[in-house]
């Protein structure tokens, strides 16, 4: 009779391979995460320097001369967005909540950790306002000013290519 000898394998426990199991799933996950998730998700960070939504629409149609406009959403009452007209048709820019804005977005995240809901801030507003050029930087700058905060990165980022226009 052949016998061969096996290696006994390490016995761990349900316990543990449980929190293996949670490991490799936290590790597949990790591809859908933003490289600035952490700080994307601290609200009281992110909220800078409140807006209530009514005065972000004032300021914007000041700076537009009535050229772009806020409408309700029809199928949600707390949320409205800003329109132009491109072309002589009334084009949709972008949509955001109505009551306090956070100067700068943040994150929802689910039980896994990925964002399920972005609470958009009133920077976010006008980055998309300047990339459909309905305004263009002077007009931030009159309306809204800078900011050079520790969460400022996204916006500095995100309206590079208009600071030098």
């Amino acid at each position: 009779m052949l016998t061969t000898t096996t290696p006994r394998l390490k016995s761990i426990s349900p316990q543990e391979r449980l929190l293996a199991s949670f490991e490799q799933t936290d590790r597949q996950l990790n591809q859908y995460r933003l490289a600035d998730h952490a700080d994307l998700k601290d609200a009281a960070v992110r909220m800078g320097h409140p807006m209530f939504h009514t005065e972000m629409i004032q300021r914007v149609a000041k700076l537009s001369h009535s050229r772009i406009w806020a409408e309700d959403s029809r199928n949600d009452d707390k949320v409205c967005g800003f329109y132009h007209a491109k072309d002589g048709v009334k084009t949709f820019i972008c949509a955001f909540d109505k009551g306090p804005l956070p100067e700068f977005s943040y994150i929802i995240t689910d039980n896994a950790d990925l964002p399920i809901k972005e609470k958009r801030g009133w920077r976010s507003v006008l980055v998309r306002l300047l990339k459909a050029k309905a305004i263009d930087w002077s007009d931030v700058m009159k309306g809204f000013g800078d900011t050079s905060t520790i969460q400022s990165d996204r916006w500095r980022a995100n309206t590079s290519e208009f600071r030098s226009k």
